[in-house]
């Protein structure tokens, strides 16, 4: 029998154990990262919606759907709150004050 290393001490918690920070992912890997942890939890909630234990291909293209959809929302809302350039503040109808 091969030598094995018996661990210090054993975990009993029965939660999953919390990933690591991503924070040294390129940024591909992060969203991608990103839209499978979302599609994962979009389908937990849609079978969990039904009353059911088990997903259907269905299911997970619908999840995958929901997931494009609303990063690509967050994308969007993301890209309205980003600061102004230098040089004036940006009126309602996106005229610089500074040309006003």
């Amino acid at each position: 029998m091969p030598y094995q290393r018996i661990p210090a001490r054993i975990d009993t918690d029965s939660r999953p154990p919390e990933a690591p920070a991503p924070a040294t992912l390129p940024p591909s890997v992060a969203r991608l990262a990103a839209r499978t942890r979302l599609s994962a939890e979009l389908l937990a909630a849609i079978i969990a919606v039904d009353g059911r234990t088990r997903a259907t291909l269905d299911d997970m293209a619908r999840a995958d759907a929901l997931a494009d959809v609303l990063l690509a929302r967050r994308r969007q809302r993301a890209g309205r709150q980003r600061p102004e350039p230098a040089g004036g503040a940006a009126t309602a109808d996106g005229i610089t004050a500074a040309h006003a």
